[in-house]
């Protein structure tokens, strides 16, 4: 690729119109998952003319110290097992934003209210309860690869809006060093509305089938610059928190899980970012064993747990029932 190849906004602008023109082919069920995304991947970067992912390596110490991952309790076998929190078998996968069919990925956030958020589908409350399990990433020498979605247009709540930010500011950065030509500002302009239309993309998509095939290309890369997390908004919390999906062998090397909840949501309200919740059982994670407790709300090992795993970005008039 020369300085030449990266086209100008208007050029992107025309082939966005021309994709947008396009009815992108639905992945079925039994479809050979490779072929699919290939056939996605060839179709938008000839209309593009180019393609490129913003990958940033980061080491353990310096990101998300933790993340929380929340599922129906209804569909487990048994909540002492640490493998029943992390993610489903292969046999158990379905089709998800970043994943294939018996393709899985381990989602999460950052903060248990949007974990929670995303896999709550009645948002006036129901009689369901909830495994909250928190995890930590294990520190190690080795770099982890991080990818983000995180382009499009972020409300204020949503703290990690300046990471698109920043890879705006710094478009020109990768081009300039390996080119060691500077970029034309429509060029600049050009690539920022690529990655808009990628990130849009991947939220706005209905089906999955696009989505999927972006986080297939990165999580599950056949490259050892694969990526390791992905970030993206949170639809259900109208953005304002964000989610991840890990690669498995990444989950199973770099993550422990150090504590578990029981939680039912009572109401949550999507405009305001309020949120009521009842918390019955926790349990700390001990030597691989999870023995869980009854909620009393003298038990003092309990309160300062809530205080510290239980915060919530979305709003900060978040209602904790149940708490000292």
């Amino acid at each position: 690729m020369n300085i030449d190849d990266i086209p100008t906004i208007e050029k992107i602008k025309d082939a966005i119109r021309r994709i947008n023109l396009k009815t992108l082919p639905t992945y079925t069920d039994g479809e050979d998952i490779d072929e699919y995304v290939k056939k996605i991947h060839d179709l938008i970067t000839n209309e593009f003319g180019f393609g490129i992912n913003i990958k940033q390596p980061s080491k353990t110490e310096k990101f998300l110290p933790t993340f929380f991952r929340a599922r129906e309790l209804d569909t487990f076998t048994d909540t002492r097992l640490i493998r029943e929190h992390s993610y489903p078998p292969i046999d158990k996968v379905t089709m998800g934003r970043c994943n294939f069919p018996n393709k899985p990925v381990f989602y999460c956030s950052n903060d248990a209210m949007t974990a929670l958020i995303e896999v709550v589908k009645n948002y006036n409350g129901s009689d369901k309860k909830y495994c909250l399990s928190k995890w930590e990433l294990i520190k190690t020498d080795s770099d982890l690869i991080f990818e983000s979605f995180l382009n499009s247009k972020l409300p204020e709540e949503n703290i990690f809006r300046e990471i698109g930010k920043g890879i705006q500011k710094r478009i020109s950065e990768p081009f300039t060093i390996s080119l060691q030509e500077k970029l034309s500002k429509e060029q600049e302009e050009g690539l920022v509305e690529y990655l808009k239309f990628f990130d849009e993309s991947f939220l706005n998509d209905k089906n999955y089938s696009l989505s999927a095939s972006i986080a297939h290309e990165a999580l599950y890369a056949n490259h050892n610059y694969r990526t390791d997390v992905l970030m993206y908004p949170s639809v259900q919390t109208q953005f304002k928190g964000v989610n991840l999906a890990m690669n498995p062998n990444f989950v199973e090397n770099n993550l422990r899980m150090t504590r578990v909840y029981i939680v039912q949501l009572e109401k949550y309200k999507p405009d305001s970012g309020s949120v009521s919740v009842t918390f019955t059982k926790y349990a700390d994670v001990k030597k691989n064993m999870i023995i869980w407790k009854n909620i009393d709300p003298e038990d003092k090992e309990y309160e300062k747990f809530i205080k510290q795993d239980i915060g919530n970005p979305i709003d900060n008039e978040f209602k904790k029932n149940n708490l000292p």
